[in-house]
């Protein structure tokens, strides 16, 4: 059997047989509560990106790109660049038969360079990518392995804080705590000291969940006793050992 490296591409048809299969690994990899409905990701294929605002990507990989075979989606990833703020990596997930064969960092890659272009495309500087990552309690196995990955990817940490995200499932209201993954893109980690790290967190409240300040979610997530710092990622890995 001939082997073809992964490959990643943008799809644009969202009549695509890949597309599909996409919405199928994404239902798969994502708990219901912490995944938006699938259409509002199509719309990213279909509607393209309107002038100074977010621009969305869905980037999808597998063995020979897009030439393949829909059972043959490796992994996909979703994400944005939002003017006047940073890069914002939503969801990423990899089919269970592709893992350890590097699609994930493929993917990562692909969105670092997608930022980028981006960032030059709106004259404006690319300072970090956020992500987010809810630490699955019961799972301390699956947790290290993100976490390898994040510092894989360049990601740092976001020490002393547990962002708390709205649940999207229909059938619970509490919020999800979340993790937070810095990577520093023009700007040096040392440059993201305690207040700057403040107006990262702000931002991803306001500018991705529409959440200000003196909202339950906003307040709950910077308390008074709040100090984050970022430190690298593998130290969130001695959370499910507190």
């Amino acid at each position: 059997m001939q082997f073809h490296a992964i490959q990643c591409w943008e799809p644009s048809n969202i009549n695509d047989p890949m597309m599909r299969a996409a919405e199928q690994l994404y239902e798969q990899t994502l708990d219901p509560d912490e995944r938006i409905p699938w259409m509002w990701i199509e719309k990213s294929v279909s509607g393209g990106s309107k002038p100074g605002g977010w621009r969305k990507h869905l980037i999808l990989a597998a063995p020979g790109g897009a030439a393949a075979s829909p059972e043959q989606l490796a992994g996909y990833l979703y994400g944005a660049f939002i003017p006047g703020y940073g890069g914002y990596l939503c969801y990423v997930g990899v089919a269970d038969w592709a893992r350890r064969m590097g699609v994930a960092t493929e993917l990562y890659e692909a969105f670092y360079a997608a930022m980028r272009a981006d960032a030059q495309a709106a004259d404006e500087p690319l300072p970090f990518v956020i992500w987010e990552s809810h630490r699955p309690d019961d799972d301390p196995k699956l947790w290290n392995a993100r976490v390898r990955l994040f510092e894989r990817v360049g990601g740092l940490w976001i020490e002393g804080v547990d962002f708390l995200a709205p649940n999207f499932s229909e059938e619970a209201d509490e919020p999800v705590p979340l993790q937070l993954f810095v990577k520093p893109m023009d700007k040096p980690a040392a440059a993201f000291h305690e207040q700057r790290l403040r107006g990262v967190i702000h931002g991803l409240h306001e500018r991705v969940y529409r959440i200000d300040e003196g909202d339950p979610l906003y307040d709950g997530t910077m308390t008074l006793g709040c100090r984050p710092r970022l430190v690298p990622a593998r130290l969130a890995a001695a959370l499910l050992s507190v």
